[in-house]
């Protein structure tokens, strides 16, 4: 670590940190164990007492940044990571949210409730002296507009758009997947064949040819759920193979839909993902609230309306979205004369009028109340 760091690293991404320590006996995981093993390895005796380890004859020493995986740790467990009088890690991926909708590898329905309190959950885990990650995407999920946006044609950049307002404007660092700046979506695969994932020919071998289910249902599973949909190449412009590589074939296939998702396209369209992604960064260095205010879920009973505030002293700012295809209102005495930082709704004016939000499909709107 300290070779890397001497030669000028910003810091570290650590994979499944918290299984480095072993339990040395090797026992064999009971069946109840067996449900989710990754509990049992992320609880090894001595984890803790490595982790204050490294910090104490590394990290402390260095202006950087940690950031681990953390497989297997729950809600109640990530304080113990990254509360800061622990000296430990600064931020954790705890994976929560992005699991919500899986049963092992089958899809499951997700209710926008339950996202929101998983948000709030991991927030008053960490309280005050910790630190959260606020992510939607990986190299091991779905393509972000896919799994919690909407991938049609009509909706696909303005959900990118609302789900980008939602990160961005969240407590915790926000991470950014490759290709979520475009609104990259899931891969139309119609073969299991096509897949390349190690985990997707295994389970191929225990449940298709074991007959525990047919190929169709679990292509229709993995369509929702592979980790591939996010390793297909990035999408730079509309030239043969995406502009990825001058090779004849790219190890996995090109979304077909290249020639209109490209990053070259969105940098020369002002009304692009791309640039809302930028309008949004830079809202987040303007605002300090939106670093270091608390949050408060406003509304976490709606089915449809995600509503939160982010305070700082005497500066409120309240984001608001509608996770739908039809307009939603949400009101709130506070909201007469409010500005509006932004949206990304073009038709929207600077101010609203009264205490009543009418939001259109996928709206989102960041804003600030009066002092």
């Amino acid at each position: 670590m300290r070779f890397w760091l001497d030669k000028g690293i910003s810091g570290f991404r650590m994979d499944v940190i918290p299984f480095i320590s072993k339990n040395f006996a090797f026992p064999d995981l009971t069946e109840e164990e067996m449900k989710d093993p990754g509990r049992v390895y992320a609880s090894g005796p001595r984890l803790h007492d490595y982790l204050q380890e490294m910090n104490r004859e590394v990290l402390s020493k260095y202006d950087c940044m940690t950031v681990g995986e953390a497989a297997g740790v729950s809600d109640a467990q990530t304080p113990l990571f990254v509360d800061e009088a622990r000296n430990e890690l600064n931020m954790i991926f705890n994976f929560a949210v992005v699991m919500l909708d899986r049963d092992g590898w089958r899809w499951k329905q997700r209710k926008l409730t339950e996202m929101k309190a998983t948000f709030d959950r991991l927030d008053k885990a960490v309280g005050m002296t910790g630190w959260n990650t606020v992510f939607l995407g990986n190299h091991d999920q779905p393509r972000t507009v896919s799994h919690f946006g909407d991938p049609a044609p009509e909706y696909r950049a303005l959900s990118a758009k609302a789900l980008a307002t939602m990160m961005l404007t969240m407590r915790g660092t926000p991470f950014i997947y490759q290709g979520e700046e475009l609104g990259m979506v899931n891969y139309p695969f119609t073969g299991l064949d096509q897949f390349d994932d190690i985990e997707v020919r295994g389970l191929r071998q225990d449940y298709v040819e074991t007959g525990k289910a047919s190929a169709e249902e679990l292509l229709e599973n993995l369509n929702k759920v592979s980790r591939d949909h996010a390793r297909t190449p990035m999408q730079w412009d509309a030239s043969e193979n995406a502009g990825f590589t001058t090779a004849e074939k790219p190890w996995l296939a090109i979304n077909p839909n290249y020639p209109e998702i490209n990053a070259e396209a969105a940098r020369s369209d002002e009304s692009s993902i791309y640039h809302h992604y930028r309008r949004l960064i830079a809202l987040r260095h303007h605002i300090p609230a939106l670093t270091y205010g608390t949050y408060e879920d406003l509304a976490p009973d709606h089915e449809t309306v995600f509503a939160f505030e982010r305070k700082l002293d005497d500066v409120r700012l309240v984001t608001v979205i509608n996770f739908s295809r039809e307009p939603e209102t949400w009101s709130d005495a506070r909201l007469e004369g409010t500005a509006i930082l932004i949206s990304n709704d073009t038709s929207r004016g600077d101010t609203l009028s009264d205490d009543t939000l009418t939001l259109s499909p996928w709206e989102a709107v960041v804003l600030r109340l009066p002092a």
